[in-house]
């Protein structure tokens, strides 16, 4: 039997690490390391202020996505938007919002929250 080359080994790694969904992890994290460096070097102005309501509508995406497990996702998309680690208080988000949290929602991203009062409001305009 012949011994596995270079190749093969570098090939059962990639595999293994795709099964167990590290290999996405990796390229998640090289990403957001490759956006962190190319926000910093493209200029050495102050970047510009993020309005209040993109910012109020970028933590719903992000917290969103961190409920939903897509850390990674969140941190490119906390890159690209400027915001980093800054985040909304879930008191902040609701009292924009002008929603109440009870036992129920406090346990779901508030975009779902949102969906379901806009699928409410409309199943009760077609009756």
């Amino acid at each position: 039997m012949a011994e596995p080359t270079q190749t093969d080994l570098l090939e059962a790694v990639k595999e293994s690490l795709h099964k167990d969904g590290r290999l996405e992890k990796f390229k998640a994290e090289l990403r957001a390391a490759v956006m962190s460096i190319l926000n910093k070097n493209s200029t050495d102005e102050e970047p510009p202020k993020v309005p209040d309501e993109t910012r109020f509508i970028n933590e719903l995406i992000r917290e969103y996505l961190s409920w939903n497990g897509y850390l990674y996702t969140e941190q490119i998309l906390a890159a690209e938007c400027g915001q980093n680690m800054e985040r909304l208080s879930r008191d902040v988000l609701t009292t924009k919002l002008g929603v109440m949290d009870d036992s129920r929602t406090a346990k779901i991203p508030l975009l779902y929250y949102i969906v379901s009062a806009f699928q409410n409001h409309e199943t009760n305009d077609e009756t």
